[in-house]
């Protein structure tokens, strides 16, 4: 299962290479995945901060959204298996496969 959902309150994400996610965008950002925990952790009242970071949590369809997927240090796996340094040039990598 895939899930996404609307960030509601600015945060960072270590885990997308530092990324910081503004309301009203989507969380996780395209290119990036996140665990089911890590969602469900960040749509509860965080025990520190006392404020919620997602809302309107959705699954998410298709197996298209799912390439590239982020492995970490900046680095993303296409569908074929192969990886590639940097997110646009990923993004690019895996659209030029499906052609």
């Amino acid at each position: 299962m895939r899930l996404q959902a609307k960030v509601v309150n600015k945060f960072k994400a270590n885990e997308h290479d530092g990324r910081t996610y503004l309301p009203g965008e989507i969380y996780p950002a395209e290119g990036y995945t996140a665990e089911v925990e890590r969602i469900t952790f960040l749509s509860e009242i965080h025990p520190q901060y006392k404020k919620i970071y997602l809302a309107d949590v959705q699954e998410v369809a298709g197996l298209n959204t799912e390439f590239p997927k982020h492995i970490g240090g900046g680095t993303f796996e296409l569908s074929n298996g192969e990886k590639i340094k940097g997110k646009e040039e990923a993004i690019e990598a895996e659209n030029a496969l499906k052609e």
